[in-house]
């Protein structure tokens, strides 16, 4: 399979596009209020000509909810989710909330959309389930990884842990993605003997890794605040196909990152070292089934 060109239009600098990333402090369980710092973040980024604003991990309820749960998930045709829709049209926007599904399952979700419309929601597959990380008692785990056309080029969502798990870019990079957006809400944890913060130390290695590895654009969107004593350390990054950091923000407090896309960048990164041409997807089939024991 050839791999495919990023497809932005955009009036005022074809082949390219904004991404605005907004880190955000989530109120805990308050989606009403939530629901009223999305439509100011649209509205100012509609007059600031983005094309694409992507926010946190669960950016509608908050992370630690416990038994909040099941109280603040929402279904795909909610009104409050339909409204928001309604309301970006002419941009588009990631968005992390609860989700509760037609057979009362609920997941941790991420919503893309579009023109006004959700266009495609991803389920958090991976869910920490280890030291201060409860996810697997409250919410079920997603079954796959899906790209999707959007005008921006071929998207495909991660949220958080998803990404540690090398399978899952991997599956996207097979799907042609031009963007992977990663959205997160993943607390500071750890000092190294440079005084970093261990987290984001590991956090930058992985995204470089997966951006440069795969030839994609790799957006990164983390939340900021504290919950329950636990502090998010932010640190959201856009990462060009080579693996660059293009655009970031550091800090604990809120702030958005602003960056800009190109189609040119990914053709470049591409015809200087073709991998997703050059992959044999075939030949990992035939481990798996083997390591299996399926032959």
């Amino acid at each position: 399979m050839t791999p495919r060109k990023l497809n932005l239009q955009n009036n005022s600098a074809p082949d390219s596009a904004s991404v605005r990333l907004v880190q955000t402090a989530p109120a805990l369980g308050d989606v009403a209020r939530n629901l009223e710092e999305h439509h100011s973040i649209i509205k100012l980024a509609k007059k600031d000509n983005v094309r694409l604003v992507v926010f946190p991990e669960l950016s509608l309820t908050g992370y630690f909810l416990n038994d909040l749960t099941e109280d603040v998930a929402m279904r795909r045709d909610d009104e409050r989710l339909l409204d928001f829709a309604s309301a970006t049209d002419g941009i588009a926007t990631v968005v992390g909330f609860v989700e509760r599904t037609r057979d009362h399952r609920v997941y941790n979700s991420a919503a893309m959309i579009e023109n006004g419309k959700i266009i495609h929601i991803h389920r958090k597959v991976y869910l920490p389930t280890y030291g201060i990380f409860d996810e697997g008692r409250y919410v079920a785990p997603g079954e796959s990884f899906e790209a999707f056309e959007t005008s921006l080029g071929r998207v495909g969502i991660l949220i958080c842990e998803d990404a540690w798990h090398l399978a899952s870019s991997y599956l996207l990079f097979l799907q042609n993605v031009d963007l992977m957006i990663c959205i997160s809400a993943s607390p500071g944890r750890g000092i190294t003997q440079k005084g970093e913060v261990s987290s984001v130390r590991a956090w930058d290695a992985v995204l470089e890794g997966l951006s440069g590895m795969f030839q994609t654009y790799v957006i990164y969107c983390n939340r900021v605040g504290v919950e329950d004593g636990i502090c998010f350390f932010g640190g959201s990054r856009v990462f060009d196909p080579f693996g660059t950091v293009v655009a970031k923000v550091d800090g604990l407090e809120s702030a958005v990152a602003n960056a800009t896309i190109t189609g040119g960048a990914l053709r470049r990164a591409r015809l200087f070292a073709p991998m997703r041409r050059d992959e044999k997807p075939e030949l990992v089939l035939r481990q798996l089934r083997k390591i299996l024991g399926e032959s």
